[in-house]
C-alpha cells in the first residue's frame, strides 16, 4: 500500500510539469506529398528544457492509427498526427478493412529474457498485462536535462492504416505531431518505469505534448 501512495503521488506531482519541461518539434520544413503511393519521413526532435531527468515511453516505429486518438495500453507510446485545412482539424475516417492496422507485437514468451521478467513482476501482473509491461519496458526512453534526441517516423496521406482523410490537391494542409503517455497507464506500469534505472533520479511524465505545424503540401497527380 505504502508503495502504491507513493507512485500515486509522485505521478500526481508531475503531471503538470512535463507539459512545458518537454518540447516535441518537427525538423522537415515542409511535408510534400506527389504521388498517392509515397510515405514520408518525419523527423521530429524531444528536447528536454528542465534541470530534471525525464522518463517518457515513446514507440517510433509507426503512428497510433486509431481514428479517436485514444492510447490503448497495448500501443502506449506510439506518437499521433493531425491534420488541419488552415486552422481547421480535419477528421479521419476508419476503416475496419484496412490492410494494416496497429497489431499487438509478438514475443517469444519462451525466451529467458521474458522468463526472468515475468518472474520479476508476477505478483504485479496477469498474464496479459505482462506482455503489455513487457513491450513498455522496450520502448522507455529517458532524455536528460537539457538533452535532446531525434527520432523519425514513416507516415502516408490520405491513408494511413486504418485512417483516411479527406484531401484536395493545392489546399492549405498543416501536420501536427503529439505524443501521448495517459496518467493512469503510467501509474498501472509504475513499477516497470521506475525499475529502468535505480540508480538514477528522473521525472516519470505523464500527459500529452504537442509540436509545431508544418505546411504539406498535397498536389497528387495519381489521386484516386
Amino acid at each position: 500500500m505504502k508503495n502504491i501512495l507513493i507512485a500515486l503521488l509522485f505521478l500526481t506531482s508531475n503531471y503538470y510539469f512535463g507539459q512545458n519541461d518537454l518540447e516535441i518539434k518537427i525538423l522537415n520544413d515542409t511535408i510534400k506529398k506527389s504521388s498517392y503511393f509515397d510515405q514520408n519521413n518525419i523527423v521530429y526532435t524531444i528536447t528536454n528544457n528542465s534541470q530534471k531527468n525525464y522518463l517518457l515511453v515513446l514507440d517510433n516505429e509507426e503512428f497510433n492509427e486509431d481514428p479517436e486518438y485514444t492510447v490503448e495500453p497495448f500501443f502506449i507510446g506510439l506518437p499521433d498526427y493531425y491534420l488541419y485545412e488552415k486552422n481547421t482539424l480535419l477528421s479521419p475516417m476508419f476503416s475496419f478493412g484496412a490492410s494494416k492496422t496497429n497489431c499487438h507485437p509478438q514475443f517469444d514468451l519462451s525466451s529467458e529474457e521474458f522468463q526472468k521478467f515475468r518472474r520479476q513482476f508476477l505478483k504485479e501482473y496477469d498474464e496479459y498485462e505482462m506482455k503489455i509491461a513487457y513491450r513498455i519496458s522496450k520502448k522507455i526512453i529517458i532524455i536528460k536535462s537539457k538533452e535532446k534526441k531525434t527520432f523519425s517516423t514513416k507516415v502516408n496521406f490520405p491513408s494511413y492504416m486504418g485512417r483516411y482523410f479527406n484531401m484536395e490537391n493545392s489546399k492549405d494542409y498543416y501536420f501536427q505531431v503529439s505524443l501521448q503517455n495517459p496518467q493512469e497507464i503510467m501509474f498501472r506500469y509504475y513499477s516497470v518505469l521506475h525499475n529502468k534505472d535505480k540508480e538514477q533520479q528522473f521525472t516519470i511524465f505523464t500527459g500529452q505534448i504537442y509540436s509545431n505545424k508544418i505546411p504539406l503540401i498535397y498536389k497528387v497527380y495519381n489521386n484516386p
